[in-house]
């Protein structure tokens, strides 16, 4: 009987003993996964933990748009081979069908798919994101947003001015930008530059083209370093030619969208 009495004994001090230990972390983690996204694109960081150093990974993730009742899949990945045990990973992308032109909902979640290890993606800080694309109004003239006492810039420029390129521009600024003169390669593209994304903070429409333009001379300026306020980049140099590309583009689009519809109308100017 004593026999019996120590066997029990001990089968409950190796449970207990067992319960005791910490419990085995998972490998092969993914930790976060987090988006912006705009009318444009967007950049996914995700951030995977608890690998195995020159192991191959792969991280499957999925963007939902739904659009005025349309729903579009965007479904990427991203392959590495660990060089630690935490990652992070970084893609920018445009979306697949070009420049979203109406207001949308974007979802999204990322899937390790070595351990299949899932998170829902958080996007402009949260869950579900709504994109604001569809500005329906005509573009107008850098001249059109000079004139300040007829056409105040909308509110939410008054107040918070634009960050392009990294750099965050007063309201004031801008008026400066869009007055700079000279034949200054940074001044010709900050006029038009400014100009455009203006009008699409007061609702015009995007325009696939134009689009692409504010996109290739954010990527120029941030590149080069260059103030749309204290830059200075002669029009003949290489750097300059390539600055004068978006600039014509533009030109043509705060040009009522390339002549296409009546010049501001529509535009939500403040107060």
């Amino acid at each position: 009987m004593r026999s019996k009495r120590l066997v029990v004994q001990g089968i409950v001090f190796a449970v207990f003993a067992l319960s005791a230990l910490p419990a085995v972390a998972n490998p092969n983690v993914l930790a976060s996964a987090t988006a912006t996204a705009d009318c444009s694109g967007y950049t996914l960081t995700v951030n995977a933990i608890r690998l195995t150093v020159g192991i191959h990974y792969k991280i499957d993730y999925t963007f939902t748009l739904t659009c005025d009742g349309t729903t579009t899949t965007v479904h990427r990945s991203i392959s590495f081979t660990a060089t630690a045990t935490k990652v992070t990973k970084t893609v920018t992308a445009s979306w697949p069908n070009g420049a979203l032109v109406t207001d949308c909902t974007v979802t999204g979640s990322a899937t390790l798919t070595n351990s299949g290890s899932t998170k829902t993606i958080v996007i402009n800080g949260s869950s579900s994101a709504v994109l604001s694309c569809g500005g329906t109004g005509c573009p107008a003239t850098i001249g059109f947003w000079k004139n300040q006492a007829k056409h105040p810039f909308p509110d939410s420029v008054q107040k918070a001015g634009l960050t392009i390129a990294g750099v965050t521009y007063s309201a004031t600024d801008l008026v400066t930008i869009l007055n700079r003169h000279g034949g200054n390669a940074v001044a010709i593209l900050g006029k038009q530059l400014v100009g455009a994304l203006v009008n699409l903070a007061a609702g015009a429409k995007h325009n696939v083209t134009a689009d692409g333009a504010i996109k290739t001379a954010e990527t120029l300026l941030q590149a080069n370093n260059l103030n749309l306020l204290t830059s200075t980049v002669h029009p003949s140099t290489t750097l300059g030619q390539a600055l004068l590309a978006p600039a014509g583009i533009l030109d043509g689009y705060n040009n009522a969208d390339f002549n296409s519809c009546s010049e501001g109308s529509g535009l939500n100017l403040g107060n």
